[in-house]
């Protein structure tokens, strides 16, 4: 004969409240390798983005992000995110990345970090983060007139490395 087992409840106390915040932490000493995707120096350009004046009074003007490189062994769905809540992003690199896409994806997090989730319509990729981004593009990158329907990156990565070979045409002229 077979016994029923109890359907007793452990008595254990489960916390309902929400996760904590991690703790601020110093960023990780991490090797100069560790920081250069597609051939930028991530932590040298976050430093540099940083100071934009369109993030002047906001939380990326207090303090520097973490952020953390993945390395991936094909392009990923997601190339990129932000918690503004923990401070804290996340570049991927993968194989046939371009320079404009990890500037794009860079900057694109930090102002998800800036903005933060917006109260409107489309609260991560609404009106306030488009306009954020277009500033902030403008500034950091002289890219202008980009029109990013989608939330999905690409559209400023193609304009960055547009410039970025007109730059070294006249280079290259110029020697």
């Amino acid at each position: 004969m077979r016994r029923r087992k109890s359907a007793r409840r452990s008595t254990a106390k489960r916390s309902s409240a929400a996760p904590t915040k991690r703790p601020p932490v110093a960023p990780a000493k991490r090797p100069a390798a560790y920081w250069v995707v597609a051939g930028i120096r991530l932590d040298q350009e976050l430093a540099r983005l940083r100071e934009l004046p369109v993030f002047a009074g906001g939380p990326l003007a207090e303090r520097r992000p973490d952020l953390k490189v993945r390395r991936a062994s094909k392009r990923p769905n997601r190339v990129g995110f932000a918690v503004p809540t923990e401070h804290r992003m996340q570049v991927t690199s993968y194989p046939g990345i371009r320079p404009g896409d990890v500037l794009e994806t860079l900057l694109h997090e930090l102002v998800h970090l800036h903005v933060g989730r917006a109260r409107e319509a489309h609260a991560w990729h609404g009106r306030t983060f488009k306009a954020t981004l277009a500033r902030a593009m403008a500034e950091a990158y002289g890219v202008r007139g980009v029109a990013a329907r989608s939330t999905l990156h690409g559209a400023y990565a193609e304009a960055i490395e547009r410039l970025r070979a007109q730059a070294q045409m006249e280079l290259d002229l110029s020697a």
